[in-house]
């Protein structure tokens, strides 16, 4: 069983920083409606070989798009399908597998990294006020630790923001069914949403109703 609670994090992006070193995260600080911060932790590197991630970054429809506008803001646990139901890139993919490509996490040149697409995914959001919908493993809140990136109290936060099925040792432990992460961005002015989907090259796209790779 995962160690983490899944859900959904509701909230706005105020800045960011990009992921570098040997384990790259790109980090983003959230507010919900209440003024309350969380940093969305996205993994941009894999300690597997290959390296680089597969990603994809466009439009999509979700299948609770409604119900996910309605969602408090701050960080709603999901369970048994509800409040809304889980990302799922197998069962009921946004982005079909074949969209999906490797990218390095950091590359001399312009627009030819995760970093790079991230960042001008996040910036787009932050200029439209957008709402961002960010599905992962939530941890915190930690009151008498400051966020490590960013400083504020209490340190609290959503990972493993990418699928989460397919996972071979020591990462079994993160498998299920209906429990992928992502970032769904809902731009209000014509009603548009955008999502940013990643995947380890690692992991299979064929599993069981746990999550667990068949082949």
């Amino acid at each position: 069983m995962n160690r983490y609670r899944y859900g959904v994090l509701k909230a706005k992006a105020i800045e960011s920083i990009h992921g570098f070193g040997s384990r790259p995260h790109f980090h983003i600080r959230l507010q919900d409606d209440r003024g309350s911060s969380y940093r969305a932790s996205v993994n941009i590197k894999s300690k597997a070989y290959p390296s680089e991630l597969l990603y994809h970054i466009g439009p999509c429809l979700p299948d609770d798009a409604e119900a996910l506008k309605t969602l408090p803001g701050g960080f709603s646990p999901i369970q048994h399908g509800r409040p809304v139901q889980g990302l799922d890139f197998v069962r009921r993919p946004l982005p079909s597998q074949e969209d999906m490509v490797p990218l390095p996490a950091s590359l001399p040149g312009p627009d030819n990294d995760l970093n790079e697409k991230i960042v001008a995914l996040i910036d787009a959001a932050m200029l439209a006020h957008a709402d961002l919908y960010v599905f992962g493993d939530s941890w915190g809140p930690e009151p008498k630790t400051p966020d490590y990136y960013f400083g504020f109290r209490p340190g609290r936060g959503v990972h493993n923001i990418h699928m989460n099925q397919g996972n071979e040792h020591p990462w079994h432990e993160d498998n299920g069914a209906f429990r992928d992460g992502a970032i769904l961005v809902h731009f209000a002015e014509g009603d548009r949403w955008t999502g940013l989907f990643l995947a380890f090259q690692s992991q299979s796209w064929k599993t069981d109703e746990r999550g667990r790779a068949v082949d």
